[in-house]
């Protein structure tokens, strides 16, 4: 391949995550490669390199003769995305309150305070973006690259299964930030369980506003459907 194509086949990707975690292209929404390639004003080549790519990592899926959707996630599926994600990121609150807070994730914090202190001056997008970071940020202070290198791999997975922009509110992300303010104080106080533990507390309630949001259908491939999966039970830790 050719740098040329390879930017191009790049900012397709980059232009399709856009679409799709920014809520212009919801869950089941048939994705035309030509129709794609017009609005992007890409070529069709790398259009089809980034689906193929989307498709590999969860985000979008192939229905033989019937062609490329959003992905939707069925409540069997968000339950056990919630379970891998519980195991990792409680892991990463622990390993980053053992090592203690990095200055980049020092920095994610006076943004998050500044945040609280008034929320109505910032769009909800602008304070789910910058939750978003502070879980990135997390993972590096984790220091543990096993670890983050199998989060990015799941990384969309995990944002198609909890991110719902279409339904941002001040009052969801503020709920969200507070939550994200009292994981960093347990790592700033160097107390691993208890981040582990606001980790776990907060990423139920994630799961929790997601199911009360939107309740989907469509399995994994080669599941069978279920009505509705119960919730996990989570267990909490002292």
């Amino acid at each position: 391949m050719t740098t040329s194509f390879e930017f191009e086949r790049d900012r397709a990707y980059n232009r399709l995550v856009s679409l799709i975690f920014g809520g212009t292209l919801e869950a089941g929404a048939p994705l035309s490669e030509r129709k794609l390639a017009e609005q992007l004003d890409i070529g069709r080549m790398p259009v089809r390199e980034a689906l193929r790519q989307l498709e590999q990592e969860g985000v979008v899926e192939v229905k033989p003769a019937r062609g490329t959707f959003v992905r939707r996630v069925s409540a069997e599926d968000l339950s056990e995305i919630y379970r891998v994600r519980e195991v990792l990121e409680c892991l990463a609150a622990d390993l980053a309150a053992t090592n203690g807070a990095s200055p980049s994730l020092l920095m994610c914090g006076t943004r998050m305070r500044t945040m609280a202190q008034d929320p109505s001056a910032f769009t909800a997008v602008e304070i789910d973006d910058t939750g978003t970071e502070f879980h990135e940020l997390l993972m590096q202070a984790a220091g543990n690259m096993a670890l983050s290198e199998t989060v990015r791999l799941l990384r969309l997975r995990f944002r198609l299964a909890f991110h719902l922009p279409r339904y941002f509110s001040h009052e969801n992300v503020y709920s969200t930030l507070t939550d994200h303010i009292a994981i960093l104080d347990a790592i700033v106080a160097r107390e691993p369980r208890l981040a582990a533990k606001l980790m776990r507390a907060h990423l139920r309630r994630g799961l929790e506003m997601r199911q009360r949001l939107e309740i989907t259908t469509k399995p994994l491939p080669g599941r069978k459907t279920t009505p509705q999966a119960k919730p996990p039970e989570v267990k909490e830790t002292t």
